[in-house]
């Protein structure tokens, strides 16, 4: 996969609703390109290092489309204080001006890892406020590790949303990896995510066949696609089994009924009368029920 090096000259278009972002770069030995991908909070005139695949569009010529980046540390002074004050909550101008003006090219790196030197050599920066810049600059490259790990993930699985691994580290933090790595199903709590691409990526991530949260999210999705394609709400575990089983191979009945008494006793499944359901369908049902009854009488 091609990999650019190169500093942000200018954003052409960003989108309101997500970090979708045409912008043109100039690259290492001078030359411009333009380069499209979701990018978080971009700033001008800072460098990023880029990997990602040509395409030619039909009416702007040829453009590199981002697949994952890594934003590499500023040496030049303005670069330094771009990046400061557009990333780092607690650095403006001013003080930005003053760290480079002491520290150089050198300002980033003191920054995240000497805390108590910046406090002791600047009057009115406070170690508080210098150890809460070191965090957000260490942050920012955890959080770069974070993007590269889950987008190494899903790199194998086709037709996935583009922001996917921006959004879930916008939910679960640090912790991102860990949590899809663990239980990929969590996918399906997210826009434009069904259980099939979450399974898919279950197996891009080594999960058996068998294991319990693949038979409880397969089951949790049958009984909301057979009621968004029938209306019936209460279906037979039989029914559910053999329609799963039908779905995805690696498991057996004995299996599901087992996962089916497990989401029982976490409430995720009610049963009435060798019926099971959503614990929330079966509420609705209800309140459906006694709308209707108050009406009649």
């Amino acid at each position: 996969m091609p990999e650019i090096t190169a500093k942000l000259r200018k954003i052409i278009w960003r989108s309101l609703e997500n970090d979708y972002t045409i912008a043109a770069f100039q690259t290492e030995t001078g030359s411009e390109i333009i380069a499209t991908g979701d990018i978080f909070t971009p700033a001008k005139g800072i460098t990023y290092q880029m990997t990602g695949k040509w395409e030619e569009h039909h009416k702007y010529g040829e453009q590199f489309k981002i697949e994952t980046y890594c934003v590499q540390e500023p040496v030049a002074a303005g670069s330094i204080a771009i990046y400061l004050e557009k990333h780092i909550k607690g650095v403006g101008p001013v003080l930005a001006k003053l760290l480079i003006e002491k520290y150089g090219k050198h300002t980033i790196s003191i920054l995240k890892n000497a805390p108590e030197r910046v406090s002791n050599e600047n009057k009115g920066i406070s170690y508080d406020l210098a150890l809460k810049i070191s965090e957000q600059l260490q942050e920012g490259d955890k959080r770069q590790d974070v993007l590269i790990q889950i987008e190494g993930i899903f790199s194998k699985v086709k037709g996935l949303p583009g922001r996917l691994a921006v959004d879930l580290l916008n939910i679960y933090g640090l912790t991102t990896f860990e949590v899809v790595k663990s239980n990929p199903y969590v996918l399906t709590g997210m826009h434009r995510v069904g259980f099939i691409l979450a399974d898919r990526v279950a197996m891009a991530c080594g999960v058996r066949p068998d294991d319990p949260e693949r038979i409880k999210a397969g089951i949790i999705y049958v009984i909301k696609q057979t009621m968004q394609e029938t209306g019936d709400v209460w279906l037979a575990p039989g029914t559910i089994a053999e329609s799963l089983m039908n779905l995805i191979s690696g498991v057996r009945q004995f299996d599901i009924i087992s996962s089916f008494h497990g989401l029982i006793e976490d409430k995720i499944l009610v049963k009435h009368k060798g019926l099971v359901t959503l614990v929330n369908y079966a509420a609705d049902e209800d309140t459906i029920a006694n709308c209707i009854v108050r009406f009649l009488l």
